[in-house]
């Protein structure tokens, strides 16, 4: 069975223009089977403020996307910025590779076990975490370029402007998670990153999210949409 997985990082890019400021979110995310065939996932999320501009870091994690087992186990909480590192380039080079080391038994970070039905956990109980340290490398099977503009108008008048640009390319993970070494062979994922200019009057927006991230999400079915509930909480 091939999975499709898909990792995202936003480069910070200085953009000239009045009373423009430039958001950028990273999002690191991909499918994984462990040594009994389950299915979960990784991804982790910097996100910047759109007031602050300030930027934070989430790691989740899960082994209950698809799972035979009574129990499975979930984590999700803030971690350093520094846990990931790395460089995705707007090119078609291979040579880049992201990695996130984190400790998931820190404060303010929910690790449990629960109960699972299709995906959707419940019944859940605390539990101890642990490290989670994976690689995402890129390679050159794909590449695609999305690019998105906004503008608004007051009395037929120009106000204010959203440019939106995604780069994404195929990568594959690899690493351990709470000490369970992944079986990602037959998973292809995707790295990209997202930046959004917006210059002027900004409109209202439903959430902070940037649309390159949740479109991404969105298209990883169970995982993606684990995600989002939590995000959007």
């Amino acid at each position: 069975m091939k999975l499709i997985a898909f990792v995202m990082l936003f480069p910070l890019t200085a953009l000239a223009g009045p009373a423009s400021n430039v958001r950028t979110n990273t999002l690191a995310s991909s499918l994984m089977f462990d040594a009994n065939g389950n299915t979960g996932f990784v991804t982790v999320i910097r996100q910047t403020d759109p007031t602050t501009l300030v930027s934070s870091t989430s790691l989740f994690y899960s082994f209950c996307v698809q799972t035979t087992a009574a129990l499975c186990q979930q984590g999700n909480g803030v971690i350093s910025d520094a846990a990931l590192r790395g460089e995705i380039n707007g090119n078609s080079s291979p040579n880049n590779v992201l990695t996130l080391v984190a400790d998931t038994n820190v404060v303010g970070f929910t690790n449990e076990i629960c109960q699972s039905d299709g995906g959707f956990t419940f019944n859940c109980m605390p539990a101890t975490g642990g490290i989670v340290s994976v690689a995402f490398a890129k390679t050159n099977a794909f590449d695609e370029t999305i690019e998105g503009t906004d503008l608004i108008r007051r009395d037929h008048k120009k106000t204010g402007s959203r440019f939106d640009t995604t780069h994404q390319f195929s990568c594959h993970m690899t690493g351990t998670v709470l000490g369970v070494t992944l079986n990602t062979q037959s998973i292809t994922g995707t790295i990209s990153f997202e930046t959004l200019q917006q210059n002027g009057e900004d409109a209202p927006q439903a959430q902070t999210m940037l649309p390159g991230i949740s479109r991404v999400l969105l298209s990883q079915g169970r995982a993606g949409q684990a995600v989002l509930r939590q995000v959007l909480k």
